[in-house]
């Protein structure tokens, strides 16, 4: 079967005693470098970043049963409001959920608080004794296990991965590969078996990566290759780069990152949404945000802001026609009642009785004592 959110068919997943310890190192090692070798120095560094931290970060709540869309994660980190999920109070709290879950995993792995470093620190530690050893790569395998086996959580040990790769040189970037669907349900937990399954889902992982990279290059060259036929002082394509390398940019930081004046960012921003090559997925008129083409999925979660009714001014609501006065006047007509009408007086034979016999009871009792 294919994995879910690999990025490009063909990446499938083996049973869980289809992994031995040797091939999946030598595949590990080799998907790693290529990776390595071909984020050097890449333009679109800090938007495949943005884009794999939220993968890893839902792929990581997703092994705890937690499923949230990944753009609505960005959607939360952006500041924005995404759309409200779920029927009752019972699915929205679940999304809720889902997403306070991956925002974890996501602060562990990208932005990690002083309490975070230090179990981080600790972790690190753990990995650079077994990789002194066993070398990084299954180094890092074999402290994971043994961290897991104390009792500790994964989240440290998988924000640790992060800091360790590159201070292993495995990869220049921080890179969030932490061989999340090694930790499945239906994972295996012998080490003989569950070490070479962890090696693989990292060569997985960074196979996954690399797919997602091929359609975002598609994406920018398409971009620059439709701008048009400019002047050539034109800074189109550079408006493009930036789009392509930062998740979302408001003309604003276009303007002050390329240096051109504020007016003539806005004129290359409407040209290319007019164009279909850029997406504004804030759903605004002030304060717009816009990325390359390929975030749409971020716009169709984020909500609109509240507006008014077409047509309609401030304040409070502008008078009916005479035709609608009418008729809601006739709708919410009070028919007044019958003004004769009385209540029927209430008999009290029956309570006086059980009064009297009550006082009769206590009276006779009195008398014997």
């Amino acid at each position: 079967m294919t994995l879910p959110g690999s990025g490009r068919r063909g990446v499938t997943a083996k049973s869980p005693g289809a992994y031995s310890l040797a091939p999946s190192l030598t595949q590990t090692a080799l998907a790693l470098g290529r990776l390595d070798e071909r984020l050097h120095n890449h333009p679109l560094l800090p938007a495949v970043l943005f884009r794999e931290r939220l993968e890893a970060s839902r792929a990581c709540a997703a092994v705890d049963g937690h499923l949230i869309d990944p753009w609505r994660l960005a959607a939360e980190l952006e500041g924005l409001r995404p759309v409200r999920l779920g029927n009752d109070a019972y699915e929205r709290g679940t999304s809720v959920d889902a997403a306070r879950a991956a925002f974890d995993q996501y602060q562990w792995m990208a932005r990690p608080t002083s309490i975070q470093r230090a179990e981080i620190d600790a972790a690190l530690s753990w990995i650079a004794d077994a990789s002194a050893v066993d070398g990084p790569l299954l180094g890092a395998a074999k402290a994971f296990h043994r961290w897991i086996e104390d009792g500790r959580g994964r989240s440290p040990m998988r924000g640790a991965l992060v800091q360790h790769w590159g201070r292993a040189n495995v990869l220049h970037s921080p890179l969030p590969l932490v061989g999340a669907r090694a930790f499945a349900p239906d994972a295996p937990w012998k080490p003989d078996q569950w070490l070479p399954m962890f090696l693989s889902c990292l060569a997985e992982e960074a196979t996954a990566v690399s797919g997602r990279m091929s359609a975002l290059e598609r994406q920018w060259r398409l971009a620059r290759s439709r701008s048009g036929a400019r002047r050539k002082n034109s800074r189109a394509d550079r408006v493009i780069d930036l789009l392509a390398a930062c998740p979302m940019a408001s003309a604003t930081r276009i303007s002050e990152e390329i240096g051109m004046s504020l007016k003539a960012a806005h004129i290359y921003l409407g040209q290319f949404l007019a164009e279909g090559l850029i997406v504004e997925v804030t759903h605004r008129e002030a304060r717009r945000l816009f990325a390359l083409k390929g975030l749409e999925p971020l716009r169709h979660v984020v909500q609109p802001p509240r507006r008014p009714l077409p047509g309609r001014s401030r304040g409070r609501p502008g008078r009916r026609s005479a035709g609608e006065d009418v008729e809601t006047a006739e709708s919410c007509e009070l028919v007044p009642g019958d003004p004769t009408f009385r209540l029927p007086p209430i008999d009290y034979e029956d309570l006086e009785k059980a009064i009297a016999h009550a006082e009769a009871i206590m009276r006779a009792t009195i008398g014997r004592t």
